[in-house]
């Protein structure tokens, strides 16, 4: 049983479903768990410019409300690690859980296959949070994919059969409940944990690529603002906000 008890408002096809949450909410306060799913989504969002592909009917493209005003606004990257580990979850029970990884900051990976993106979009009034609206998008049973997004696979592509995106979307919302809970009781240290236990190239010599260059390091961990830590290969430890370093698969 979902820990928000959701609201789902459905549409056949919408520009973003992150716009549309926004929108209502501009008309009244949405409660907290309600999720705006569309069909078909005409001006999905990833990370900064990137574009989020999904064919009509196959996959899930939704977004999620959420209202922590508990959280100060300085821990807001514990929602990305949160929802992430929500979404990494629920994944798991459908494929190969020790294959299931979180790449910086909160994509969802599988045997090196991006198979679910999420972007966080937060409202905060003076100095407390006021709104969260996490759009979520999980390829579920698309097989071929024409944007030139990396390394875009799915739950189909991954196992050979064909899912009911209902029954993902309801394990993805439950998982994200229970973590959301862990939040709220202030169990920050089991989500961080949980978060580094899963990240990609945690501990691990990887390629980057940063101001068009590209270099050799480890990730040793995020810092509480969500910043990517990399032991460079000149031994120096350096901090990469979001978009300012790509981990190169």
């Amino acid at each position: 049983m979902s820990t928000f008890s959701p609201k789902i408002i459905r549409y056949k096809a919408l520009d973003s479903t992150n716009r549309e949450a926004f929108r209502l909410d501009e008309k009244g306060s949405l409660s907290e768990g309600t999720v705006v799913l569309a069909e078909s989504q005409l001006a999905g969002r990833g990370q900064g410019s990137t574009y989020w592909e999904s064919a009509p009917g196959l996959n899930l493209t939704f977004s999620l409300v959420l209202r922590p005003v508990f959280l100060p606004p300085a821990q807001q990257f514990l929602l990305n690690q949160t929802i992430a580990l929500g979404i990494r979850d629920s994944l798991s029970t459908f494929l190969f859980p020790e294959r299931v990884s979180i790449k910086w900051p909160n994509d969802i990976y599988c045997r090196r296959g991006k198979i679910s993106g999420t972007l966080i979009e937060n409202r905060i009034m003076g100095h407390r949070f006021d709104l969260c609206v996490a759009g979520i998008g999980i390829n579920v049973n698309q097989e071929v994919f024409t944007s030139d997004a990396p390394n875009p696979i799915s739950l189909r592509n991954l196992t050979g059969k064909q899912f009911e995106p209902e029954e993902v979307l309801q394990r993805c919302l439950d998982a994200i409940g229970q973590w959301y809970e862990e939040l709220r009781s202030e169990v920050i240290q089991k989500i961080q944990k949980t978060y580094l236990e899963h990240l990609m190239g945690l501990n691990k010599c990887m390629r980057f690529r940063a101001a068009q260059e590209t270099f050799a390091g480890v990730i040793t961990g995020v810092d509480l603002y969500g910043r990517l830590q990399i032991l460079c290969e000149n031994q120096q430890l350096q901090t990469f906000d979001i978009k300012e370093v790509q981990l190169l698969l």
